[in-house]
């Protein structure tokens, strides 16, 4: 009797122990008890039901861990920075549209704030000049032309889609005021183009935002009010979405062409002048159908298809920023984390979220396609997004005030996380690289007339989800629109479909062609080695380094490597679908440089009976260490002789 009683104290106490862990535990979203190591044991038994809270996803071809967004590891390195103005005044100069015609005006309210010695506002003279590609330049992307500066006095119309304007003072002809406007408005072969797109049934307009190396976590961590504002007004997302490749180039190319890095080099050709042009990029097939369509993006030294690429030869959309961006970066500059922070008086992120926006309202009742990229803010350091906040939140707020998003999808995504630095030896800094934020606007008209696409969509938000899906949903967008598009199957990924379409719950990394050095699918539990057979493995690892290096042809620009330590080995945990193993090696070499690769494991750990099975990724920062070699793969490997 006495043993029955002291049982059902010892239950009880254990039950209301446990309510108050789960309460003061589980319940608080500063908690890190799920987050002290770098891995969930996928050996526990784990409830049936999908959305497993330790877990993004949850099925037996794919676990993908559910890190808290300050876990200890991010907490160590965050530190939030506020918004930096680039300007002291208010702009000088400003863009009316009315009747689609466009007006550059002097601010007179703000004219006395710009005056010096001079205490006349009549001793302000502005002069404006149009900037357009250098159509005859061997390389038309790199090159702008600007014509002579023309005198102006309170407001002019403008013709042209980029100019620059200056303003001095009369008195010492000393330079008060520069500044780049980008003029979005109907020209006469995209009025042509909209008269002739079939309007019988309600088309979806595709918006696509990009910001450079943000990952979820980072997202909901650096720019919170964003994160909230996406939360509060019911954007879908994808806790799923996984990374394909390396960096920007491949993954971005996924979507707009459907092809992995290998496929999309040898069908676009992107380092041969002009090649670029003939890449089937996806805008072009909503072109063909009417829409018009719009390509911006920021830090032209080192944007997706000019960093070691050749460029276009010709405007690859209705409308290209490429001009405008130069032209902005040849104003004063002001340089953060090696970026280029501010070009003139306006940051170079915002005057990407000013164009898109402009963009989007101006063809807000006509089917478009844009897409705006930002590397300025956001591509070097894990902090720098976080002062941009409430910009981008603005951005949002004015897409929804304006009434675009009720004509179109809007696409906020990330390429991948932060891909270098200190928090990226950490494990949520592996993580984080490998699983970017994708966010997706869709109106309300299209979820009440789609509902079971909608529905699924919804669903998909808890599968294993990649860019090659993306290009797939892009594709049936058209066809939900009314138009007689045939969907063409993604090359890069055989089995990848339209996220329109219920994802496989049960889908491995294999299925979504994610290579297991990118797959977040597993977990790895850091394992012990001897000094013997940790250096056999970084012997190994600095050899697959250099092989890459001579294949590249660097063997006399690039110094050679020696290993050095062994930073990390983990194991990966089995999922019960496949045999395999996997060893996650991280290393550092000598000259320093730290390189991180997945092996497949065969056989006993003593034997080192293993395999290269994908990339090998440079964690280190290798800028400053490559500039002897041009070819940007092999700059990730290369560190230049002395």
């Amino acid at each position: 009797m006495l043993f029955k009683t002291m049982l059902r104290f010892f239950l009880f106490g254990t039950f209301i122990l446990s309510c108050l862990v789960w309460i003061f535990v589980y319940q608080d979203p500063n908690s890190f008890i799920n987050y002290s190591t770098s891995y969930v044991s996928l050996n526990a038994t784990l409830p049936a039901f999908e959305n497993d809270p330790n877990f993004l996803i949850s099925s037996e071809k794919c676990k993908i861990v559910n890190l808290n967004p300050f876990n200890k590891y991010a907490k160590k390195f965050f530190k939030p920075e506020k918004y930096k103005a680039c300007r002291k005044q208010e702009l000088l100069t400003y863009i009316t549209k009315i009747d689609n015609i466009a007006t550059l005006h002097i601010d007179e309210e703000i004219l006395p704030s710009y005056l010096k010695k001079s205490k006349k506002i009549e001793n302000i003279k502005c002069c404006y000049s149009n900037v357009t590609r250098a159509y005859n330049a061997e390389k038309p992307d790199d090159k702008i032309y600007v014509s002579p500066c023309k005198d102006f006095k309170n407001n002019v119309t403008i013709t042209e889609e980029c100019i620059l304007v200056k303003c001095e003072d009369k008195t010492n002809s000393k330079l008060v005021y520069e500044n780049t406007h980008a003029i979005i408005k109907i020209k006469e072969n995209v009025q042509k183009k909209m008269f002739s797109a079939d309007n019988t049934t309600k088309q979806l307009s595709v918006l696509i935002v990009g910001i450079d190396s943000i990952s979820r976590l980072n997202l909901i961590r650096g720019l919170p009010n964003t994160y909230k504002y996406l939360s509060d007004n019911n954007w879908a997302t994808l806790k799923g979405y996984n990374k394909i490749d390396d960096n920007t180039f491949p993954n971005l190319m996924a979507i707009l062409i459907g092809q992995n890095q290998s496929r999309a080099y040898s069908v676009c050709k992107p380092k041969e002048i002009g090649k670029l042009n003939e890449c089937p990029f996806i805008w072009n097939d909503f072109s063909k159908f009417g829409y018009v369509t719009a390509y911006g993006e920021d830090e032209s030294n080192i944007n997706t298809f000019n960093y070691n690429k050749k460029g276009f030869n010709t405007t690859p959309t209705d409308y290209y920023l490429r001009p405008y961006v130069i032209a902005s970066e040849t104003l004063n500059r002001t340089k953060k984390d090696t970026l280029i922070y501010c070009s003139g008086p306006e940051t170079a992120g915002e005057r990407i979220l000013n164009a898109a926006k402009d963009f989007a309202i101006t063809f807000k009742n006509n089917p478009a396609f844009g897409l705006f990229w930002m590397n300025s803010f956001s591509h070097n350091a894990l902090n720098s997004p976080t002062g941009m906040d409430n910009k981008v939140k603005q951005f949002l707020e004015d897409l929804s005030n304006s009434g675009v998003i009720d004509t179109t999808v809007v696409v906020f995504l990330s390429d991948h996380g932060l891909r270098f630095g200190d928090i990226r030896l950490t494990p949520t800094g592996w993580l984080e690289e490998r699983l970017p934020f994708i966010f997706i606007s869709f109106p309300t008209w299209f979820k009440e007339l789609f509902p079971e696409e909608y529905s699924n969509f919804l669903t998909n938000e808890y599968r294993l989800t990649c860019p090659y899906d993306l290009h797939m949903t892009l594709q049936h967008i058209l066809v939900l629109s009314g138009y007689n598009h045939s969907m063409k199957q993604s090359e890069g990924c055989p089995k990848c479909q339209s996220l329109f379409y219920l994802t496989p719950k049960e889908r491995s990394c294999e299925d979504a062609s994610i290579a297991q050095h990118w797959c977040t699918c597993y977990g790895y539990k850091e394992i012990q080695m001897d000094y013997a057979m940790t250096k056999n493995v970084g012997n190994f690892v600095v050899k697959q380094v250099s092989d890459i290096i001579h294949r590249k042809g660097g063997d006399d620009k690039c110094a050679k490597y020696h290993f050095y330590k062994i930073i990390d080995l983990s194991l990966s945990e089995k999922l019960s679908y496949t045999n395999n193993t996997y060893l996650m090696v991280r290393i550092e070499t000598r000259p320093k440089a730290v390189f991180e690769t997945t092996l497949l494991y065969k056989g006993d750990l003593e034997d080192l009976d293993f395999f290269p099975d994908s990339s090998i990724s440079r964690l280190d920062s290798y800028q400053a260490h490559s500039k002897c070699v041009s070819d940007s793969y092999l700059k990730i490997y290369c560190y230049c002789r002395k």
